[in-house]
């Protein structure tokens, strides 16, 4: 008897977001919601950066789940089994009870033979991650753009170094800038480049290069990049993926600012 069934009708879509989620987390705890859909919130392992998706039942072909359900899996091997569902594949996510282990069944469009894989699920000791904190932070600047300018602003400074630097005012909307040994690089984000903002103090932080590509690896399912900033705090990065207006599946990111201390957490230690 499965204890929750999920279908996504796209494996681009499904592959995307968990391919998205693997390159920062290993193992993680999925959530089943009868009222909202799928959720999962993890710390990567050097406690940089926080993920958080939702993925709501309405941007789901079948959602079945008459209770809450959490289940430990290791991405890694989800995503070498979904990777081999084809771009017009169906994918089916259940729970088998019986087994207690996690079913992946994958069908082609207008076929009736579907190929079915299991993976066990594991035990997973983690702490729960509040994120009323994290949400309830005042953050003085706020701004909408593509995707495309942040990835082309990483691929300039990593060519000077392992750090961007993002600097934002109501005078210079926004600034991205690195420096090394070689040379430096600029990018000036002009308010015209701009879909939505609102500007209020100056801010400044410093963010490695690897953790903010990581996070663009979700730039396969969306094309806008909504961020949040507030200096000397993590910068939140949030990417809508589901197809409503309002209310819409997201993952979103809240990554550190890198520091010079020995410990580099989003987190005071107490």
């Amino acid at each position: 008897m499965a204890t929750f069934k999920l279908k996504f009708k796209d494996a681009k879509f499904v592959r995307g977001i968990f391919e998205a989620i693997s390159a920062l987390i290993t193992e993680t705890r999925l959530k089943i919601n009868p009222e909202s859909g799928l959720s999962m919130t993890a710390m990567d392992g050097s406690h940089i950066c926080l993920v958080d998706l939702n993925l709501k039942k309405e941007d789901l072909s079948l959602f079945e789940a008459k209770e809450n359900f959490e289940l430990g899996l290791n991405l890694d091997d989800l995503v070498k089994i979904i990777k081999r569902g084809s771009s017009n594949d169906s994918i089916t996510l259940f729970h088998d009870s019986k087994e207690k282990k996690l079913v992946i069944e994958m069908q082609a469009e207008n076929s009736k033979k579907a190929r079915k894989f299991s993976m066990a699920l594991i035990d997973l000791d983690i702490d729960e991650i509040d994120l009323k904190q994290l949400d309830a932070m005042p953050f003085e600047n706020t701004a909408s753009f593509k995707i495309g300018i942040l990835d082309e602003a990483i691929k300039d400074a990593e060519i000077f170094s392992e750090v961007l630097n993002i600097e934002s005012s109501d005078k210079k909307p926004l600034s991205l800038w690195a420096e090394g040994t070689m040379g430096d690089m600029s990018y000036e984000i002009e308010a015209e480049e701009l879909i939505l903002s609102q500007f209020k103090e100056n801010t400044e932080g410093s963010f490695a290069i690897q953790f903010l590509k990581n996070v663009l690896k979700i730039s396969s399912l969306c094309d806008q990049v909504d961020i949040r900033l507030k200096s000397e705090s993590p910068i939140h990065m949030k990417f809508n993926i589901g197809s409503l207006a309002e209310n819409s599946s997201y993952i979103q990111y809240y990554l550190a600012p890198r520091v010079e201390e020995d410990s580099d957490s989003m987190y005071e230690e107490d």
